[in-house]
């Protein structure tokens, strides 16, 4: 048993863990490369899709805590894979994290319009053309994040998932329309 188990805060764990965890908190079982891939299909476009590494270290951090649990599942004669769940103590944590802790401020830091702000060290043209490639990979994210949407829209328990990814669809298409807004105010600059 966790020293966690009879205390009423939550830990104090870096937003890693708790997205490792409300991966977990979909009730499947899932490897290291599992939760690295919902992670690359949902979080990454709001948050942030943590490496492979780092999953497994949070992995491991939060068994040690008793959040989650493990067990290595035999997939052919040599080979194996080690399976993540959540447990209780696990469950009300994110509950906890979930409804009483405060979140974290939102931290702009936007490359692009950095780039913007030092325009009259480079060449603008170039700055219009990365404008523009950015303007169409927001559109892609905004095309893929909306088809996760729908995805999500099969599975009840992903339903709060899908309106997260429907966000992230709308937030990378005002993206575009700001960056097309943007490279419209460049024109005729010098």
């Amino acid at each position: 048993m966790s020293d966690r188990e009879h205390t009423d805060q939550p830990p104090e764990l870096p937003a890693t863990s708790w997205a490792v965890l409300g991966i977990l908190s979909f009730g499947t079982e899932l490897s290291g490369y599992d939760v690295k891939q919902w992670a690359d299909q949902s979080l990454a476009y709001f948050y942030w899709a943590p490496s492979q590494s780092q999953i497994y270290t949070e992995l491991r951090r939060l068994e040690q805590l008793g959040m989650a649990v493990s067990r290595v599942e035999q997939t052919h004669a040599a080979k194996s894979r080690r399976l993540y769940g959540i447990t209780e103590l696990g469950r009300r944590s994110m509950r906890q994290w979930s409804d009483e802790v405060a979140a974290e401020p939102v931290v702009l830091k936007h490359s692009q319009i950095l780039r913007l702000w030092a325009a009259h060290n480079g060449d603008l043209d170039r700055l219009r053309e990365s404008l523009a490639a950015y303007r169409d990979e927001a559109l892609r994210t905004a095309e893929e994040s909306g088809a996760h949407a729908v995805g999500a829209r099969r599975e009840e328990d992903w339903r709060f998932s899908g309106v997260a990814l429907e966000w992230a669809e709308r937030f990378y298409r005002d993206e575009a329309a700001r960056i097309d807004w943007l490279i419209e105010r460049l024109k005729g600059m010098r």
